[in-house]
């Protein structure tokens, strides 16, 4: 399997999983053809959404900001490119996804919503996602995000905890707040067991 084929299911599964933690079962979900957004959504209230979806990695603010030799020695010192998977998230990782989303010039299909889905604490990278942790507070969210969101042609941008199954969702009215807090219960994470997940609300 190719690695377009690899991201386009990782794409339709993080979207899957969004919808899942909603309570909401689309009638169809798949892979959309750029320059639309990745992924088109049928639901059963008439509602066609074209979702683009990012993943959000720890450490992104911090090695877009730094020097290529601190980057080097950050990576050499945690024991290899890994160091990115391990290290907490925060807002400013977030902001730095949205950022490099917000500016692209979309072919939304007719009749269609764009949403934007941040998908964190995916568990696509085995076992060394199992340490993730995601600090989030929503103000501070709103102060990097709220913005840049507003003056985009996204209708609504959701942030998915999806190890710990948080899910904070964003719209023009109600800016960013949180739908579903993240769980610490080991029962919330059937795939990998015994990971805590901490947030900063």
């Amino acid at each position: 399997m190719d690695q377009q084929t690899l991201q386009e299911n990782r794409e339709r599964e993080w979207v899957k999983r969004l919808f899942e933690q909603k309570g909401i079962d689309p009638l169809d979900v798949k892979s959309l053809k750029c320059p639309a957004p990745d992924v088109g959504v049928s639901l059963s209230d008439g509602r066609c959404l074209a979702i683009e979806v990012t993943e959000v990695l720890a450490g992104e603010y911090a090695r877009r900001n730094a020097r290529k030799k601190e980057i080097q020695q950050a990576q050499q010192a945690a024991g290899g490119i890994g160091w990115m998977f391990t290290r907490p998230a925060n807002a400013l990782d977030v902001a730095c996804r949205i950022e490099a989303k917000v500016g692209k010039d979309y072919h939304v299909p007719n009749g269609h919503q764009l949403h934007l889905l941040l998908a964190a604490g995916t568990v696509e990278h085995g076992t060394m996602a199992s340490t993730l942790l995601l600090f989030i507070s929503i103000p501070e969210l709103n102060q990097l995000t709220h913005d840049m969101l507003e003056r985009s042609r996204y209708q609504h941008a959701y942030l998915h905890l999806q190890l710990g199954r948080g899910l904070y969702e964003w719209n023009r009215r109600d800016r960013w707040h949180e739908v579903h807090p993240p769980s610490c219960r080991s029962d919330a994470y059937p795939l990998i067991p015994q990971l805590k997940l901490q947030t900063g609300m």
